[in-house]
This record gives structure tokens, C-alpha cells and sequence, in this order.
């Protein structure tokens, strides 16, 4: 029983963690445009039948970047917190 609560801990930390680490590279570095139609944030280079305009980010963070190392911060955590204990 103790085992199968420490990974239940162990997976909602690092889940949790890895959610966090989504939304803040997301918000922060992943590459996003804007829309000069509607003015929306979108991931892509047209949106509304028209080129949009450059708004944040690395070229290289795109969403699935942004995924890949949300994943890896959480599988690590995970990782390091199992090592531990």
C-alpha cells in the first residue's frame, strides 16, 4: 500500500510539474504569430486567408517542442524522485 501511494505522489508532482513547465515555455518561448484579420494567437504562418505577423518566440518552439520538453522535465522529476526514496 505504501509503494502505491508514493507513485501516486511521485506521479502527481511531476505531472503537475510538467504541466507547469507547458504552460510557462508556451507563454514564454514557444514561437506564435498573430493574426491581422481577427487578432487572434495562432501557431501558424497564415490564419484568416492572410500571412501573419511574427509575435514571440524561437523558431525552433513549436508546439511539439514545447510538448517534448514538458514531457521530459516531468518524466525526469519522476526519475529523480524515485531515485531518492
Amino acid at each position: 500500500m505504501l509503494t502505491l501511494v508514493k507513485w501516486g505522489l511521485i506521479g502527481g508532482i511531476s505531472g503537475l510539474a510538467g504541466a507547469f513547465a507547458d504552460s510557462w515555455l508556451g507563454a514564454t518561448v514557444q514561437y506564435m504569430h498573430r493574426c491581422v484579420v481577427c487578432g487572434k494567437e495562432v501557431e501558424v504562418a497564415t490564419h484568416c486567408g492572410q500571412e501573419t505577423v511574427v509575435l514571440r518566440g524561437f523558431r525552433w518552439m513549436d508546439n511539439d517542442m514545447v510538448n517534448l520538453l514538458s514531457s521530459l522535465v516531468a518524466g525526469l522529476l519522476a526519475w529523480g524522485i524515485g531515485m531518492i526514496g
